[in-house]
């Protein structure tokens, strides 16, 4: 999700410098503004969480900020824009019902955390007041926005975030040894002569192309060379070196003749329905089991990241089934 994944990044409260990137990020963690639920929402209320209601304001500002990101100012259809103002507003009400999880809880917020960050906010910005004010809040509703992002990081280091020992990844990497493995992997050149299928000789020319290539080959000609003449695709830039080659890179046939050849072997012409193949197969890998000190740290990011998503998403069940959720999009 959008927010913890932003909240994630202010974990250890790293300085932002604009003010207006502060009050614009953390405007995604939303704002209580009243605990009495209505079935027919007001004008500019979206939606509404066990009482609490996301304004449409809230929403505009969270399109403002992911719209660029996502679509570069390319220009958007309507329908597109609906589907993404839906994917914002459901991230706010995400967002509210961890907020509201988070408090019953009894996550705290301290007055002396908040005042830091107000006070950061003076600092780091010219003409604060102003600033404030052109961004639409009052001092606050700015505290309001500030106690929310701090509770909702206190919240993901408390509930979501999963801390892996080295003990933790060794023990994970025992059980799955078979994920770990480098494939079977050929060094591979390629000529491949393409039949032409709006030609109605097509086949017959790709034939006889190939067949002079291969007897170049059988003659004592360098590979690379008859490669980069008669070779009809890309690699014939390269000699038709197509370097490491694993399982479900080539075509089905010749991938399979390929990987049965022995190293430093050339093959016969190959037919296919797209048109005619001879491989070189100049060196031959073994599949290799990669060691734990190799993918410790890849596997710690990948296995973090799985476990947080189904921390979040397991509890955002659990949160939205007893929860009373009204949208108006």
């Amino acid at each position: 999700m959008i927010i913890l994944k932003n909240i994630k990044r202010l974990k250890g409260n790293k300085p932002v410098k604009l003010f207006l990137k502060i009050i614009i990020s953390i405007l995604m963690c939303g704002i209580y503004l009243d605990a009495n639920p209505k079935i027919i929402l007001e004008k500019d209320v979206v939606a509404m969480v066990n009482g609490v209601k996301i304004h449409k304001s809230e929403l505009d500002r969270g399109v403002k900020l992911l719209f660029p990101a996502r679509y570069f100012h390319k220009t958007v259809s309507n329908d597109k824009m609906k589907t993404f103002e839906k994917e914002v507003l459901d991230d706010l009400i995400d967002s509210e019902l961890f907020i509201q999880h988070a408090e019953s809880i009894n996550i705290k917020v301290s007055k002396a955390e908040i005042d830091k960050g107000i006070s950061y906010a003076k600092q780091t910005t010219k003409d604060f007041d102003v600033a404030l004010k052109n961004a639409g809040f009052t001092l606050e509703t700015f505290k309001k926005v500030l106690y929310n992002k701090e509770l909702l990081k206190k919240f993901y280091e408390a509930k979501i975030e999963a801390n892996l020992s080295e003990d933790d990844l060794l023990k994970y990497y025992e059980k799955n040894k078979y994920k770990f493995k480098e494939p079977e992997k050929i060094i591979a050149k390629l000529i491949y002569v393409k039949n032409d299928p709006t030609d109605p000789k097509g086949k017959e020319k790709a034939k006889k192309r190939i067949e002079e290539a291969y007897k170049k080959i059988t003659d004592g000609e360098d590979f690379s060379n008859i490669a980069a003449k008669y070779s009809t695709a890309m690699s014939r830039i390269k000699g038709g070196d197509l370097g490491y080659v694993h399982k479900g890179m080539l075509e089905p046939s010749v991938e399979k003749k390929a990987f049965s050849m022995d190293s430093n072997t050339t093959s016969e012409i190959m037919e296919t329905t797209i048109g005619f193949f001879i491989v070189k197969v100049e060196d031959k890998v073994e599949p290799n089991q990669l060691p734990f000190e190799t993918i410790k740290k890849s596997l710690k990011n990948d296995l973090k990241k799985k476990i947080e998503e189904e921390r979040k998403t397991s509890l955002l069940k659990k949160l939205k089934l007893a929860a009373v959720i009204v949208k108006q999009l």
